[in-house]
């Protein structure tokens, strides 16, 4: 029998080879019958075996990660939700502001057009009557440079905050309170990662330390944001986190927080897999970590670039060159509702479709209630508290219960389960056909011309 044949070398494989089976269907020995229930037998193993080998795969790929509650909350401690400032309005800024760099008998139309530019949040209505569709326009309006304008009109964070206490002890509300660029301008931000120099105070509740409450005075109307301490404020934060604050009110806002822990194996998964991305998964991010709303604020900018070929002044990582001037604010307004409301891939109605994975590390903040109290006497000031109503008794846990050991060990299990394999045995079966097969060749020939020599002389 030649051993460079195909044929014969495979016979001579299935002879030798360490699959269950396989050999009884080379021995030449046996009927044939029972050579064919053989094939019939190890082809069904080999069927079952791919079919749980498949299911395997599968389960590993498309539902890895599970879901428990924790219920161990005296060991837990718990953070006050992170607080943003985003001022609304300054009137009379913008009066000073527009008499500074016009004429004190200017159009007051223009003083709505500053506001216009310097809280713009999508739409600029007083900006496009006064200064885009009126064909005869006043040569004062600002038709570009608008991130100037901006800048002349917004206040530092003196001039917004003060007397900021946590549970009843002061400290320097501009220290903690850090600015934070945003799609809705500068904001003022206690206890988040994403400013460019965190310096986080310490807010934290526990099973010794039970209460929390932050309190702070606000000098000029904002708008309030309760977010995780990787969530910044956006224009397309939902309506439930936010709360305008208006001068001459008291605001008292209880909340719960819960938060998610995740099992060390889960950075082995993908993020499709957990269907969620941890704060260093952060490719071409406008912020130093990955979070939900900051991939939508990403999101907001290249559909922006999409269909306007310009960007919004407040638009993080731009140059002026990019920014809009008067017919790109005019493009941005026009698609304010596909620009400033997020809606699923799905959904037919006007918004925003982003592929945004939630952060891996998010925290569930929940308000319980809303408290408004009318200062008597009027003061043109506003006092704010933010309380944890309680502490949490439970929070999630994100278990991997397929990791990539469980998936070899279950691949490896049905392999020898059914066809009685090893890893040595594919590679018995990839050396066989070819390291072998070419041996086999070269010792053939090499015989060969052994022979002829011999017969030559």
């Amino acid at each position: 029998m030649s051993l460079v044949s195909c044929k014969s070398h495979i016979k001579d494989y299935c002879s030798q080879c360490s699959f269950a089976g396989v050999r009884f269907i080379a021995d030449d020995t046996k009927h044939w019958i029972e050579r064919w229930l053989w094939v019939v037998l190890v082809a069904l193993s080999w069927y079952g075996s791919a079919l749980l080998i498949i299911a395997a795969w599968n389960a590993f790929i498309t539902n890895p990660i599970s879901f428990v509650v924790e219920t161990t909350y005296t060991d837990w401690d718990t953070k006050l939700p992170t607080v943003a400032i985003c001022e609304l309005s300054n009137d009379a800024k913008i009066y000073n502001v527009s008499d500074t760099i016009w004429t004190p008998n200017h159009l007051l139309d223009l003083d709505d057009v500053l506001k216009d530019v310097a809280y713009f949040r999508g739409v600029a209505y007083s900006l496009m009557n006064v200064c885009y569709m009126n064909k005869k326009r006043d040569p004062h309006c600002p038709i570009s440079n608008y991130s100037h304008y901006a800048q002349l009109i917004r206040s530092s964070c003196p001039e917004i905050l003060k007397n900021c206490f946590y549970n009843d002890e002061i400290f320097n509300c501009c220290e903690y309170f850090q600015p934070i660029e945003t799609d809705v301008g500068i904001c003022y931000i206690i206890n988040s990662i994403q400013t460019k120099n965190p310096k986080p105070y310490p807010m934290i509740s526990n099973m010794k330390q039970k209460s929390g409450v932050l309190k702070f005075q606000v000098l000029l109307p904002s708008m309030m944001y309760t977010l995780g301490e990787d969530e910044i404020p956006s224009v397309t934060t939902l309506y439930s986190s936010t709360l305008k604050l208006t001068l001459g009110n008291k605001y008292r806002r209880q909340v719960t927080v819960r938060n998610i822990e995740n099992d060390p194996l889960v950075v082995e998964t993908s993020s499709q897999q957990r269907a969620c991305r941890f704060h260093d998964e952060n490719e071409d991010g406008l912020y130093p970590h990955y979070s939900y709303s900051a991939c939508n604020v990403l999101c907001r900018k290249r559909a922006q670039i999409e269909l306007c070929h310009c960007i919004d002044h407040f638009m993080l990582g731009t140059t002026e060159s990019e920014r809009c001037n008067i017919s790109g604010m005019w493009c941005l307004h026009s698609h304010s509702k596909d620009l400033t409301t997020l809606k699923p891939r799905w959904a037919k109605r006007p918004g925003l479709s982003c592929d945004c994975l939630p952060s891996c590390d998010e925290t569930e903040i929940t308000i319980i209630k809303d408290v408004i109290t009318t200062l008597k006497p009027k003061r043109y000031i506003t006092y704010v508290e933010m309380v944890l109503a309680y502490l949490p008794t439970e929070r999630f846990k994100r278990n991997v219960v397929r990791s990539r050991l469980d998936l070899v060990v279950s691949l490896g299990g049905t392999a020898g389960l059914f066809v009685g394999a090893s890893l040595l045995s594919f590679v018995e079966l990839i050396f066989f056909f070819t390291v072998r097969f070419i041996s086999n060749i070269l010792m053939k020939k090499r015989k060969h011309t052994k022979n002829s020599m011999i017969i030559r002389k």
